[in-house]
């Protein structure tokens, strides 16, 4: 039963504000997300599966004790349960099929960004070796190619370029309001890795896009 536009965002802001606490507002940035979602077709309870699962990966991080203060931080989650409801809802020989399918884009993505892979970023070349080796692999584990996905995330923040940081920065700070340092840097890290991947034209290893 597909929930009406009101009741859609009532039920996840309430859901988001039981585990976050205050404040019970949410900001302009964070309706355009639940606008998207509805605008996607993902379901209310997906949405909520994927608000839990954040928070519940967060708490599991050693050494946080913040909160999660933004949507932005379910985003993903929401996505990925999305996915694993529309494989739900497919029989199992399809899923089969559609794993191999992403493998193989994933590979010839790899192998296009190996081939032109830009001077100012070789320092990824290692990993996306390692990510080729292993889509060559009729069996292989994704949990692999999330931890690469992780390491080249790190290493892009890693060997950023200061005016790189600094044209992100300053549009974090225009778009976005922050109660605490980390939430600041959190979405910081978010953006400049997605910029940079768009500038370079960096594919993602994980099947997940795909």
């Amino acid at each position: 039963m597909k929930e009406s536009g009101s009741k859609y965002f009532q039920s996840i802001a309430l859901h988001f504000f039981k585990h976050r606490g205050a404040p019970f507002f949410l900001s302009s940035k964070e309706l355009d997300y639940i606008a998207g979602w509805e605008k996607m077709g993902i379901p209310l309870h997906v949405v909520l599966e994927g608000i839990e699962r954040s928070f519940e990966i967060y708490r599991r991080k050693p050494g946080k004790k913040a909160k999660i203060h933004s949507l932005a931080f379910c985003d993903l989650q929401v996505l990925k349960a999305f996915e694993q409801d529309r494989e739900r809802k497919v029989g199992h020989k399809q899923r089969i099929v559609e794993r191999h399918e992403k493998r193989y884009r994933a590979k010839a993505e790899v192998e296009r960004f190996l081939a032109r892979i830009p001077h100012q970023i070789s320092y990824l070349k290692e990993a996306y070796s390692q990510a080729q080796k292993l889509l060559s692999q009729s069996h292989f584990d994704e949990e692999k190619l999330e931890r690469l996905e992780r390491k080249i995330e790190q290493l892009l923040w890693k060997n950023s370029l200061d005016e790189e940081k600094e044209g992100v920065k300053s549009g974090v700070l225009k778009d976005y309001e922050f109660k605490q340092e980390e939430e600041f840097e959190r979405i910081f890290k978010i953006k400049l890795i997605k910029v940079l991947r768009d500038k370079y034209k960096i594919p993602y290893i994980s099947l997940f896009y795909y």
